[in-house]
Formats: structure tokens, sequence, C-alpha cells
């Protein structure tokens, strides 16, 4: 099957960009499937063997966006938009197209009929049935295997300054617990138990998750999924969340269990976390989690499914 894949950003990137990671994991996988890939994006910060780009980069988004058609290859199968593409998906002399709703959107009436969104809860609120998960390469995320109880210090991981990450959250947790914060993605002055590290690579990023006794995740928005939650299970650390948008599910695929803690307000976490069993719970068995649910095969699976439904002629 040839994918041709489209996104108005550079793919792949060196430092943090979540859509563009989930991209450059489903390239590399469906690549080593077999499939061919063709990327129609700006160039990224390296190549991804085996992908075929078509770089953007002399083109202003508006551009790229209105001169795209004439770039598709002939023998396309099927045409996978990470970007808005209208209501009707721009048909090309009938080639099938999915779009994956990768954030929000108010306005309903602008999905495309064969939009794919990221968790049950995201399609739910907007309307859809199909929803596929995101994965990682779990191979490209070092495990730290140290004992939860033995680690110093809480972590959070986010653009500080957007107040729906609830970095302020995460600051009244800690400091209820007296236990430090360390804080990637935001920079200020680093005083009363806060250290910020101010925007980090993968290697910090990793470090900063891995050795966490756990993330902070007390956001204040309908998060479609949270792709920092898996990053820091991959790494070895549970996530301690607000039960906003995909948090419950993303946590909770195989029941409570005693992994993750879920909670509505900042007290209902700090209760929970200061029972939790640091101890004994087992950062293999959270890594093993995520592989079972956020691998980028997994990913890759259930979008083939997707394509193969489509290129049949069925309705997703």
């Amino acid at each position: 099957m040839h994918i041709v894949q489209i996104h108005h950003e550079k793919i792949p990137v060196k430092h943090y960009g979540g859509t563009e990671r989930v991209i450059e994991t489903l390239t590399r996988e469906l690549i080593s499937a077999g499939h061919k890939v063709t990327l129609m994006c700006y160039k990224g910060d390296y190549e991804i063997p085996g992908a075929n780009l078509i770089d953007f980069s002399q083109m202003s988004k508006q551009e790229a966006d209105s001169q795209f058609f004439n770039h598709i290859p002939s023998d396309a199968d099927i045409i996978h938009y990470h970007v808005p593409c209208g209501q009707d998906g721009h048909p090309l002399n009938g080639l099938p197209y999915v779009c994956t709703l990768h954030g929000n959107e108010d306005n309903l009436d602008r999905i495309p009929k064969n939009t794919v969104c990221i968790s049950a809860d995201h399609a739910k609120r907007h309307g859809r049935k199909t929803f596929v998960y995101n994965g990682l390469m779990e191979k490209d995320i070092p495990f730290v295997d140290s004992p939860l109880d033995q680690r110093t210090y809480f972590s959070f991981l986010g653009k500080a300054s957007l107040k729906r990450k609830g970095l302020h959250n995460a600051k009244e947790i800690s400091k209820a617990l007296k236990t430090p914060l360390h804080v990637g993605g935001g920079k200020g002055l680093s005083l009363f138990g806060v250290k910020y590290l101010g925007n980090v690579d993968n290697k910090q990023k990793y470090d900063l998750l891995g050795n966490s006794k756990g993330l902070l995740f007390p956001i204040e928005w309908e998060e479609p999924f949270g792709l920092v939650m898996i990053e820091a299970m991959f790494s070895g650390a549970p996530v301690f969340a607000f039960e906003r948008g995909s948090v419950s599910e993303i946590l909770g695929l195989e029941g409570h269990g005693n992994m993750f803690i879920k909670g509505k307000t900042c007290s209902e976490l700090i209760q929970q976390i200061s029972q939790y069993d640091f101890k004994n719970v087992d950062p293999k068995a959270i890594r093993e989690y995520a592989t079972r649910h956020f691998s980028g095969r997994k990913m890759m699976e259930g979008y083939l499914n997707v394509y193969e439904k489509l290129i049949a002629g069925d309705s997703i």
C-alpha cells in the first residue's frame, strides 16, 4: 500500500512536537511493515529511512495547501491528512482519504466525513465513532528501572505558560506533599522546591520523566489524548492526573489497578498520592502497560484497518 501523509510542519523534529512525533512513528512503522510512505511536509531535522519526501520548504502554508494536489504520486492508494482538509477531504479523482483530528474542534460542521479521532472520549465529543490511539516507538524511549520510592521529585512537562496545562495545580500538589517539582517546557525562578529546566530535548525529557516519582498532569481542559502520559509510562513513571478529556480512558484500559491515580481536584490527588504504594508499584509493569496499548505498531495496525476499509469503499 502507498500512503501519502500530509502535514504543514517539519517532520521529523529533534525537539518536542507531539503530532510530528506521532506522524514520524506511524511512518517508520508502516515502512517496517513493507508499505510505501510519501511525506508531504516541511523538511525535518533529519531523514526517515525509506520515506519519500515532498518538501514544502519553498512554499508558505497557504501555497502548500492549495498546490499539494499537483504533487500527489500517481500510484498513491490513500491520502492521510494531519491538517484541516475541508468538509469533503479535497477528493482527487476518487482517491480515498482519511483525516486525523489531533486537537479539539468547536465547529463540528468543519469536520470531514472520514475523520479519525485519537481517543474514545475525543471521538464522542466530536460526533465520531472511529478513533486510533497515538503510539510511540518504545525502543526510542529509555526505561528507568529504579524503585519509585527512591526517586526524589515529581515531574511536569508541557508549555508552562498555558494555564490549561495546570502547572499551578502541579505546584500546589507537590508543595502539599513536600516533594520537589521539576518542570520541563517553561522558564521561571527555581524557588520553593520548583526547578525549571526550560525547553528540553528528547534526552532531557526522558531523564526528567523516567527519574521522577511520577508525572503530575492536573490539566484544566478536555485533553484529546495526552502524549506526555504515555511518554512517562514508557519511561517507567506513573501518572497522576485530573479526570479531563481522555485521561480516565488512557489510564484505565485495564481497570483501575494501582499504577495510576485519577482525581477531580488538587485535594483529591494530594490525598490519593499520599497513600500511593511507591514501594511496590513496579516501573516495568508501567512500561508493559504502555507497550500493550500505545506502541507504534499498535497505532499502525489501527490505521491500516482504517485505510483498508476506505480503500474498499466502506465507511468509518
